[in-house]
């Protein structure tokens, strides 16, 4: 099969966490030539390392330390990736996260932490790849949102503001970015276990677990490779008319409703936290809500 991205560059920003790995390495064996950004070393380096082994004939794999919500890093993490013989074509990010509280426990410290995380990452990212792109007459830029960007999620307010904005900053992107030949699109990924989603904290719990599999109508959770799979898709040529778009990947979670969360919140937050919200009344201790 032809690698039909060689001779394109990409940057996936925290490219050393579970979805950017996965994400790189569908791009590097379909030719792409890929950089990696992220904040700790060490896990940058084995990424590289991992596809250098792994991947047959990959295009040069590169990394550089960094930080997504600073603007200096995020444009020297872009000059690296575009070069004149591979010009920058993608770039993915992956920088996210966020706390599980209820909204009467949540502070404006621990949203706005949740918003640059999720929104400013992406905004920064946006900005530097799209100019670059713009330059050499087009490009993909795919940005991770959740399944909490589509709607309520009790006990995860600041995480679903976040994300909701998100996919709002992707939609007037992909607007105004369209005349440059720069599509903008997300995908929503569900439950997938990666080191920043501590999975183990709804593994651990059966009945938490089986409320968050009832929501969906494939009733298994993901995996970083099915994320990859539509980073690849929304990257390449066979997308070449979609922008503007949001991908549900996650189990048919879209076609049902938010899963119910309060098994994990109380172990997250404290059983107080949670009564005293639920009685409508503030908490004693909102320091609590910054436990992710």
């Amino acid at each position: 099969m032809p690698r039909t991205l060689t001779g394109h560059g990409a940057l996936i920003t925290g490219g050393g966490g579970g979805f950017g790995r996965a994400a790189a390495a569908r791009l590097a064996r379909d030719g792409a030539s890929i950089t990696l950004l992220g904040r700790t070393e060490a896990t940058l380096r084995r990424a590289a390392e991992w596809m250098r082994d792994n991947i047959p004939d990959a295009a040069p794999v590169q990394w550089t330390v960094g930080d997504s919500a600073d603007e200096d890093d995020i444009a020297r993490a872009v000059a690296l990736a575009d070069t004149d013989s591979t010009p920058l074509r993608i770039c993915v990010c992956t920088v996210g996260g966020g706390t599980m509280a209820p909204v009467l426990a949540l502070t404006g410290t621990v949203a706005a932490a949740d918003f640059e995380r999720n929104v400013l990452t992406a905004l920064l990212a946006i900005r530097h790849s799209a100019a670059a792109m713009a330059a050499h007459g087009g490009g993909s830029v795919i940005c991770l949102s959740s399944t909490a960007g589509g709607g309520s999620f009790p006990f995860m307010g600041s995480y679903s503001i976040a994300k909701t904005a998100l996919e709002a900053l992707v939609r007037v992107a992909a607007d105004e970015l369209g005349a440059h030949a720069v599509r903008v699109n997300a995908i929503r990924p569900g439950l997938v276990p990666t080191d920043a989603a501590k999975p183990g904290l709804i593994a651990a719990d059966e009945t938490q677990r089986a409320r968050v599999l009832r929501e969906k109508p494939l009733a298994r959770v993901g995996t970083a490779e099915d994320i990859a799979e539509a980073v690849r898709y929304l990257a390449g040529p066979e997308s070449s008319w979609v922008t503007g778009a949001v991908l549900p990947v996650e189990g048919g979670n879209h076609l049902r409703r938010a899963a119910d969360l309060e098994i994990l919140a109380r172990k997250v937050c404290g059983d107080d936290t949670v009564d005293r919200a639920l009685r409508g009344q503030l908490p004693e201790r909102p320091e609590r809500a910054t436990a992710t």
